[in-house]
């Protein structure tokens, strides 16, 4: 049995090698000049690494890990404390670091750290704040969370908390979804929130130890070549070919022919609905990949002559062209050397994509000078606008409902990728492994014969929170009786 997947990003080379595992003769195709997708890196002409994004991993993300540890790579991921910088006007810092607490304890030490040093909010919002974050990663259910996929996150806020009480949030909202929280799902991100918010060990922060397309992708090309798989770059597919309800073929570059006895779309829902034939769109299925809206961002890389901090966490900024960012130069001091290398995410880029990559600089480069006090005598070595492979599909509101199943009405055609159906994110790395490792999963079950399971659910440990929420529940009526008993032992003596 034959497999022709299409598209080598992150979620087509793990469904190569789940098919190749099982057994399954492999042929992998790719549109561009290079594998990995989003999750890429490559040299420039001075030797220097350049990342299409500013890539993190949580420790949530189990299934990646597993995939990581089952090519021997896992340990290529850098964790770092859990903690948060928010750099503020003036070379100002507050800090969002997690104590070693049980749960949630851990989080209101952190939030009540940041509360002191955090000036672009008044304090009594702040409060407020924490408030609403501690109901809302507390007390939904799974079902009320997939409820709350009918809302923006914004209008979740407004709910229940004061107007710009969760400014403090935005960065990363803007840094994870490239989508402002005004249009985000409630769900996606309360849903982030909860996981990443769940423990000390939860909240840390990992980096790939260098190069994220040269420690992952030569990798799995290795195994892909090693289990006697086949991959091309360069062929791009122009059309998907159907015949009494079934994939016939696929045309690459306009004029090849490609046949296989199964096919994987790892490509995106853009790419996929521009390919297949207007017969597709009777179905409901196919017509579900319409309502996905590309989120545009940008990256940039920006090499100083001298170290502005000696921070090797994450960096927040509110009101900045800039969201999310890094010093590389201290998270990987073995490959950025002799100063700072911010590497920062540029969301929402809507406002911004379209402008020339030296405005954008200019930008970035003064609000990092108000920012970074060391950073306005410093020398900029030199700066890359990055606007290869960025962006995810937009999780509007409703959007879960959209999200297409690994296995289609099509019985010899099967879809992986981040945006396909999964709980376990709106998109980005493990989204792409989930949902490579169910599109194997299906295919062993329709066409071997076989139950396999290669995804795991995250666990982790629940602290406190048991205990909590009967307290939350059914303190206060208790309190009330108390209360209400003692007045009545009053009321008694004095009569």
């Amino acid at each position: 049995m034959k497999a022709l997947v299409m598209g080598g990003g992150m979620a087509g080379l793990a469904t190569a090698i789940n098919l190749l595992d099982l057994g399954v003769e492999v042929e992998l195709i790719e549109a561009d000049d290079m594998f990995g997708g989003r999750a890429s890196s490559w040299l420039d002409s001075d030797g220097d690494m350049i990342d299409n994004a500013l890539h993190v991993f949580f420790p949530y993300y189990v299934n990646l890990i597993n995939f990581f540890r089952k090519m021997g790579i896992h340990e290529n991921i850098i964790w770092k404390d859990p903690e948060f910088y928010y750099m503020q006007p003036g070379g100002r810092e507050a800090v969002l670091r997690f104590a070693n607490l049980p749960a949630p304890l851990h989080a209101a030490a952190a939030y009540a750290s940041l509360v002191k040093a955090y000036k672009g909010l008044p304090k009594w919002k702040m409060l407020c704040t924490a408030a609403a974050m501690g109901m809302g990663v507390s007390r939904y259910s799974t079902k009320q969370l997939d409820e709350l996929d009918d809302i923006t996150f914004g209008m979740w806020a407004m709910r229940m908390a004061p107007k710009g009480a969760f400014k403090p949030m935005e960065p990363g909202i803007n840094g994870l979804t490239f989508t402002p929280s005004y249009m985000i799902s409630a769900k996606v991100m309360l849903n982030w929130f909860k996981k990443v918010s769940a423990s000390a060990e939860t909240s840390r922060v990992g980096f790939a130890n260098g190069g994220l397309g040269e420690i992952w992708v030569d990798n799995c090309l290795d195994y892909i070549r090693s289990k006697g798989g086949a991959f091309e770059l360069g062929k791009s597919v122009t059309a998907v070919n159907i015949e009494n309800g079934k994939v016939k073929g696929v045309t690459v570059n306009g004029s090849e022919e490609r046949t296989a006895d199964l096919y994987v779309s790892a490509i995106s829902p853009y790419a996929l609905r521009r390919v297949l034939p207007d017969e597709c769109f009777k179905l409901e299925y196919f017509r579900d990949l319409w309502h996905f809206q590309y989120a545009p961002s940008m990256s940039l890389q920006v090499w100083f002559d001298r170290k502005l901090t000696d921070v090797d966490v994450t960096f927040f900024s509110t009101d900045c062209i800039f969201n999310t960012y890094a010093d590389l130069s201290n998270v990987l001091p073995d490959i950025f050397k002799g100063g700072s290398m911010l590497e920062m995410v540029l969301s929402p880029a809507d406002h911004i994509q379209g402008l020339p990559d030296d405005v954008i600089f200019d930008i970035a480069i003064e609000q990092i000078r108000e920012h970074f006090p060391l950073a306005r005598d410093a020398e900029v070595r030199k700066w890359k606008v990055v606007r290869e492979r960025q962006g995810v599909y937009r999780a509007l509101p409703g959007m879960e409902r959209h999200r297409p199943y690994q296995r289609s009405p099509y019985d010899n055609l099967y879809l992986s990728g981040d945006y396909t159906k999964t709980h376990v994110s709106s998109g980005g790395m493990e989204a792409a492994i989930w949902t490579a490792n169910h599109c194997a999963e299906l295919i062993a079950a329709d066409k071997l014969d076989r139950e396999m399971s290669l995804n795991e659910e995250f666990r982790y440990d629940r602290g406190l929170m048991p205990f909590i929420k009967p307290a939350m529940r059914f303190g206060p009526p208790l309190a009330a009786l108390a209360l209400a008993a003692t007045l009545v032992r009053k009321l008694i003596k004095r009569g």
